[in-house]
């Protein structure tokens, strides 16, 4: 039994080295379809280190891989010409340090244009991206700068929104089971857009965390609703924790009445026209610091 469990244990060391060894690192300079022309000979866990220069070509990534910006911010820029400037189709795709601008209104390609669109994966990260809106007036240009629908535990963290997306800077939506692991919107900035961060058909307890973000001046003319900085849109049991938000166009935070149960937990909201607009039910507070507030009061958090 000894001599069988040591063989097993080298058959999965053995096995563990195999797969680490199969990772290459592939390096990619500015060229015609540089990034789409590596990803087409990458394999799953590669990782593409993408050096500083504008790469004018909108990215699909179809494989498991990390494309990280080195030697400054490499931009991505899909020139007004696709819906999403970079479209994953795969699981545990990640995203660290670069630029991403150029989504636009394509009729031929859909609705919905955002700089990076992340739709139906289980896993991701995007880390350390600038997005900005290239493409012109609210209805021609991209209404997100990230987009993550459907999907389960991804991760938006350390990334800047800016530049009037005409709907939010960061959407999430329909995350309705992330199997146990939350998705996470941590340590963002979002500014100068319609809307900082939206949550929108999704719940369940905690799945979904918003936490240490910058949100303000969103004040941005956009396809419709309010101005606000984060806005819970029939969403459930959402952690809202220790994020600023103030000087948004309209409300701070607003919960609709559709969006119960969620907790506010140490966040700062001021110098909004409404800093707090409740339409919920059983929504709870705890250690916020709140300059003004519309419709039902916060509980306290147990």
């Amino acid at each position: 039994m000894l001599a069988a469990g040591i063989a097993g244990c080298v058959a999965a060391f053995l096995l563990a080295c195999a797969s680490n060894a199969s990772a290459a690192t592939i390096e990619v300079t500015p060229g015609p379809n540089a990034i789409n022309n590596a990803i087409a000979r990458a394999h799953n866990g590669d990782l593409l280190r993408i050096h500083d220069g504008t790469y004018p070509r909108a990215v699909t990534v179809d494989k498991r891989l990390t494309l990280r910006g080195v030697g400054g911010r490499p931009l991505v820029d899909a020139r007004c010409n696709h819906r999403a400037a970079i479209k994953v189709l795969s699981n545990g795709v990640r995203f660290d340090h670069l630029k991403v601008v150029g989504a636009a209104e394509t009729p031929s390609e859909g609705p919905f244009p955002s700089e990076v669109d992340i739709v139906g994966v289980a896993t991701g990260a995007v880390h350390d991206v600038v997005i900005h809106d290239t493409c012109g007036a609210p209805e021609e240009g991209a209404e997100y700068g990230i987009n993550v629908f459907n999907s389960g535990p991804v991760e938006v963290s350390g990334n800047k929104a800016t530049g009037g997306f005409s709907d939010a800077g960061i959407y999430i939506g329909g995350i309705v089971d992330t199997g146990g692991d939350p998705l996470r919107v941590v340590g963002n900035q979002t500014y100068l857009n319609h809307q900082g961060i939206i949550v929108e058909d999704s719940g369940g307890d905690g799945i979904v965390q918003v936490a240490n973000n910058n949100v303000h001046h969103n004040i941005g003319a956009g396809v419709e609703g309010n101005r606000n900085g984060i806005f819970l849109h029939r969403s459930d049991r959402v952690r809202i924790r220790n994020n600023t938000v103030r000087a948004n166009g309209d409300a701070g935070v607003f919960l609709d009445s559709d969006s119960d149960h969620n907790r506010l937990i140490e966040n700062t909201i001021t110098a909004n026209p409404v800093d707090l607009l409740n339409d919920g039910t059983a929504n709870c507070g705890s250690g916020n610091h709140i300059g003004s507030r519309s419709g039902n009061p916060l509980i306290p958090c147990p």
